[in-house]
């Protein structure tokens, strides 16, 4: 990678939107507030470039590491530059930036006042940043760091509203993400008593040549990992935070943790896993078993809670943890189809979810109903709304020519590789499921006349341009996944420690 911008665009990204959050609330009061906003929407747009040339650079010369400040490992910060750093970093920037160009338009209205949206900015950035530090790092302590900053970053714009309620999720979320971090936390300690290192490579040598020596230890350590990012990635039956948080935050903060935050989480938790432990290890331990397990409950009963609720952004709150099931069977499966579905459905829930809680925010603001049995006729006043929203209805039960299909394919594909007949009729049935509970919202929005008639408009231009640009990206990810699908089959390759795609 020629050029000193080339050779430190991994460590840019981060330090440029680090940097962006902290002078916005200055920003902010220098310019005009949509200044900023834009400036901030800008930054997220370079960053989205950056991570597509560094993800073309890994699929053409092969991954690569950088030493931070010339430090090698194991004294000094080392980044790991894979096919899994590129493929997340380019989902965080195709879905942040049409996110908070969506909330650009309404921010300060919807948070309450110029400062308190000043410090969303900050936030948002900062979650953004760390997220992207969680697809790069190397080690397991800026695994930790990372993760603590996008977790109060998380809690702190679910409670942007400033209402009684998105106080009252936030609190919910703040004590079990610190559960969960304290959990992460011992998970970390263990590794390092065990293996003296924090950085994964090292881990990784030292553990294959000695982890039957303490087999137990190792299985209590990753028990730990497993209890603290399935906590923080809603992981059913440790979900029960994510309803509230996600149905009562502003709409931009709801896409933006169901979409990606806890995404952030499920990467850090495969890091540990696949690269820190390593592959051989991981299938040789239940731990698969039980991912697999986990997987599929999540599945069936995140669907069931979702068919039960009639406020529309529960619904979605509660597909959620049903679309998580998908991406934890995938890791349980361990096998090359697993994995790579794993990564395309990290990647098509991210911009299917932000799309559809999008779209559910402007139905929200426009009509002023919020409950699926008002959404009588909503799609004749809302029409290009309604529309995307149906894009997103489809690629999340898994319709040809949509995202969601070609990561439900590949995990299809490694349930019949495992012979795991179960699995295979969960995905369907999940399939299934979620048509029986995202078609009514469409029947009630394009079959039934509205009971009244009111003046219901689109809503703003700029935040329509975000809705479709996601819709864009599901619909041409379905239809042409080839370099996405590559990128996923490599970064499960790089899972499995694998030199050839298979």
């Amino acid at each position: 990678m020629p050029g000193a911008i080339s050779e430190n665009l991994a460590v840019l990204i981060v330090v440029a939107l680090l940097s962006t959050a902290y002078i916005m609330p200055l920003l902010t009061k220098i310019r005009k507030f949509h200044v900023a906003e834009f400036f901030a929407v800008f930054m997220l747009a370079l960053a989205l470039s950056g991570g597509v040339y560094l993800a073309r650079e890994i699929l053409h010369n092969g991954a690569f590491t950088y030493a931070v400040g010339g430090w090698p490992a194991p004294w000094g910060i080392e980044l790991s530059l894979d096919a899994i750093s590129g493929l997340f970093l380019i989902t965080v920037g195709l879905v942040a930036t049409p996110i908070l160009l969506y909330a650009s338009v309404d921010l300060v209205k919807d948070v309450g006042s110029r400062s308190r949206a000043a410090w969303f900015l900050t936030l948002f950035l900062l979650l953004v940043a760390a997220l992207c530090g969680l697809g790069i790092t190397g080690d397991l302590f800026n695994i930790y760091v990372m993760v603590e900053v996008a977790t109060i970053a998380s809690c702190a714009i679910v409670a942007a509203r400033n209402d009684a309620v998105a106080v009252e999720a936030t609190f919910k979320y703040l004590m079990l993400a610190t559960i969960g971090s304290g959990f992460v936390l011992l998970g970390i300690g263990f590794l390092f008593v065990l293996t003296g290192n924090l950085n994964m490579a090292f881990i990784a040598q030292e553990l294959s040549a000695s982890w039957q020596n303490y087999p137990t230890a190792l299985w209590v350590c990753l028990s730990f990992f497993l209890v603290g990012f399935g906590v923080k990635s809603a992981l059913f039956p440790l979900h029960v935070w994510l309803p509230d948080a996600h149905s009562s935050a502003i709409a931009p903060s709801s896409a933006m943790l169901s979409s990606l935050a806890i995404k952030g989480y499920i990467i850090a938790l495969l890091k540990v896993f696949y690269v820190a432990v390593g592959a051989d290890i991981i299938t040789r331990l239940p731990i698969t078993n039980i991912l697999t397990v986990l997987g599929m409950l999540a599945i069936i009963a995140g669907a069931l809670f979702a068919l039960a609720q009639d406020e529309l952004k529960r619904r979605l709150a509660f597909s959620t943890v049903s679309q998580v099931g998908y991406i934890f069977l995938g890791i349980g499966l361990g096998n090359i189809q697993g994995l790579t579905g794993t990564f395309m459905h990290i990647l098509s829930h991210a911009a299917t979810k932000s799309l559809l809680f999008l779209a559910a925010g402007a139905i929200i603001k426009q009509t002023g109903k919020s409950r699926i049995s008002e959404m009588a006729g909503v799609g004749f006043e809302m029409p290009v709304t309604l529309g995307v929203f149906a894009v997103g209805s489809l690629s999340m039960i898994g319709i040809p020519l949509f995202s969601g299909f070609v990561s439900k394919w590949q995990l299809l594909l490694g349930s019949l590789a495992r012979g795991n007949y179960l699995a295979v009729i969960v995905l369907v049935g999940g399939s299934l499921l979620a048509a029986a509970y995202l078609l009514p919202v469409l029947r009630k929005a394009f079959f039934e006349r509205p009971t009244q008639s009111a003046a219901v408009t689109e809503v703003a231009y700029v935040q329509l341009v975000a809705m479709l640009f996601l819709a864009v990206v599901i619909i041409m990810i379905g239809t042409f996944p080839g370099v996405v699908l590559q990128l996923a089959e490599q970064a499960a390759a790089t899972l499995l420690g694998l030199e050839v795609l298979l």
